[in-house]
């Protein structure tokens, strides 16, 4: 059965949707029992979460190899990853920016923000092209273990990135 790519687009909305509230819990009950969930560790992790969805797409890649098609839930797996470490990430980050930033720079960093996902977005696009060149397998592959490691990174220098933070993460913070 093959099934238009155009159906799954509804999937990423759908995670979203039901996952919201339970990976917003999972933090904060996290937090509650004292463990570590300070901005940083929850977008190094979530990055990571994210690397992991595109071994699911490796897995689909090779499936492909074998017996010329894939199976559909390598996707659906891989859009769930993908959503579950964007939601541990892209909230966090947005808030963080606004506790870290000056408030006359606010809105300015902000923009920064967003110019960066921009770069982000048509860096992906330059690699999807080079893909056809490179192989699924590789790019895939290549993507997955760069946000693992990248994540790990953020992870192994947490105490001195906090540091550096000035106590964003502090409690004691009020938010307008």
């Amino acid at each position: 059965m093959e099934i238009p790519a155009s159906w799954f687009q509804s999937l990423t909305g759908f995670f979203v949707i039901s996952l919201g509230t339970l990976i917003a819990n999972f933090w904060t009950r996290r937090a509650l029992k004292g463990k570590e969930s300070s901005s940083l560790a929850k977008m190094a992790i979530g990055t990571m979460i994210m690397g992991s969805g595109f071994f699911f797409m490796t897995a689909a890649a090779l499936q492909y190899e074998q017996t010329g098609q894939a199976a559909m839930y390598w996707l659906i797996l891989a859009y769930l990853f993908h959503v579950i470490g964007e939601l541990s990430s892209s909230p966090v980050a947005l808030s963080f920016i606004t506790k870290l930033a000056p408030a006359q720079y606010a809105s300015i960093i902000m923009g920064a923000y967003w110019a960066a996902t921009g770069l982000g977005e048509k860096l992906a696009g330059m690699i999807g092209a080079y893909s056809e060149h490179w192989g699924e397998l590789q790019t895939f592959t290549g993507i997955a273990i760069f946000c693992i490691l990248f994540g790990g990174l953020i992870l192994l220098l947490l105490k001195p990135l906090k540091r550096l933070t000035h106590g964003a993460d502090d409690d004691t913070l009020i938010e307008s």
